[in-house]
């Protein structure tokens, strides 16, 4: 699906390089070799090494667009002490 256009994708990829937020570029990345053309495979090499959850990063970009591909955090396991231990 595209969300933006492919102008409109350089733009994204450029202000998250300019915010520092590398997992965001990377992942726009993917999606830029897809508009390309890329097999979701071919795409995944391209960005980086290794094995990397393509399908995961397409449908969070089908779904959701710049914000679908945005790294979430979930604040990590709970701590066992309370604030006042």
């Amino acid at each position: 699906m595209r969300h933006l256009s492919e102008k409109e994708l350089d733009q994204a990829i450029e202000a998250a390089q300019k915010a520092d937020e590398t997992r965001l570029v990377r992942r726009l990345c993917f999606i830029k070799n897809l508009y390309q053309g890329d097999t979701r495979e071919q795409a995944g090499r391209r960005v980086v090494d290794r094995e990397i959850p393509t399908r995961r990063w397409e449908s969070a970009w089908n779904d959701g667009g710049v914000e679908g591909l945005r790294p979430r955090f979930g604040g990590g396991r709970p701590p066992k002490l309370t604030p006042q231990q």
